[in-house]
C-alpha cells in the first residue's frame, strides 16, 4: 500500500528531474523509505535495458527520503557520495528502493538501499553519504 505524504507529493509535482522520472513512495518513516519507479522506453539505455543512472538516482533519492525526518527543518543535506553495484539488468516491470539510514551524525548521513526489480530479485545495492549543511 503506497503511503501518502504531502510533501514529497508537492516535489514531484514540480518541474524537476525527479518527477519526470516518475519516482513513487510506497512508505517511509523516520530512517526507512521505500520508492519505485516502472520502466519505461524513455529510460532504457541503447542496449534496452533500464539506465543505471535511473537506478544510482532511485537510490539517492531513497535514502534522502529516508533521512528527510531525521534532520532538523532548517538544515538541508546533499549528496557526497555514491556507490552502486549492478547486480541484474531491469528490461522491464517495477523496480523498487528500500532504503535506510545506517548511521547520522551531526554532519554526515550514510544509507544503504537494495533496488528489487519486480520478480524480486536484486537488482543492485547502493551505499549513499549525505552532507548536513547547517542554516
Amino acid at each position: 500500500m503506497k503511503r501518502r505524504d504531502e510533501r514529497f507529493e508537492r516535489q514531484m509535482g514540480e518541474r524537476n528531474f525527479l518527477s519526470y522520472l516518475g519516482l513513487e513512495l510506497e512508505d517511509m518513516r523516520a530512517g526507512r523509505a521505500r520508492l519505485s519507479i516502472s520502466y519505461r522506453e524513455e529510460l532504457k539505455q541503447p542496449m534496452g535495458l533500464l539506465h543505471g543512472g535511473v537506478l544510482a538516482s532511485l537510490a539517492d533519492a531513497a535514502v534522502a527520503v529516508a533521512l528527510r525526518d531525521m534532520v532538523e527543518p532548517d538544515e538541508t543535506f546533499v549528496t557526497i557520495e555514491l556507490k552502486i553495484n549492478f547486480l541484474r539488468p531491469v528490461t522491464s516491470g517495477k523496480v523498487t528502493a528500500e532504503a535506510r539510514i545506517l548511521k547520522k551524525g551531526r554532519r554526515v548521513a550514510v544509507g544503504e538501499v537494495d533496488i528489487w526489480r519486480e520478480d524480486q530479485t536484486l537488482a543492485a545495492k547502493s551505499i549513499v553519504t549525505y552532507a548536513i549543511l547547517a542554516p
